[in-house]
């Protein structure tokens, strides 16, 4: 999955990722400090987010959510906001 993590002016966190074939239902960002998070967007769907930049960490263990935004090359198919929940181990509950 190519995804790309940033943040805007004003400071807020911004996933974008490619398009996924359904709407979420109550998405959330599972994370717990380390190079790998769970994009959870509903009971049928999530996303492995893999190698997480040093410079990212920090401010997504700190942040309260995260603007996803799904993309078809440039054209803007969803985007919503994904509360952070920090859990001990996100692998364990990937595996």
């Amino acid at each position: 999955m190519m995804y790309t993590i940033f943040q805007d002016h004003e400071g807020d966190l911004v996933l974008v990722i490619e398009p996924q074939p359904t709407d979420p239902n109550n998405p959330m960002f599972i994370y717990d400090g380390g190079d790998t998070a769970l994009l959870f967007r509903d009971w049928d769907s999530s996303i492995r987010i893999n190698k997480i930049s040093d410079e990212a960490r920090p401010i997504l263990k700190n942040a309260e959510d995260i603007y996803v935004i799904e993309l078809q090359g440039e054209d803007l198919l969803r985007d919503y906001f994904a509360p952070i929940r920090i859990v001990s181990d996100v692998k364990k509950l990937i595996a």
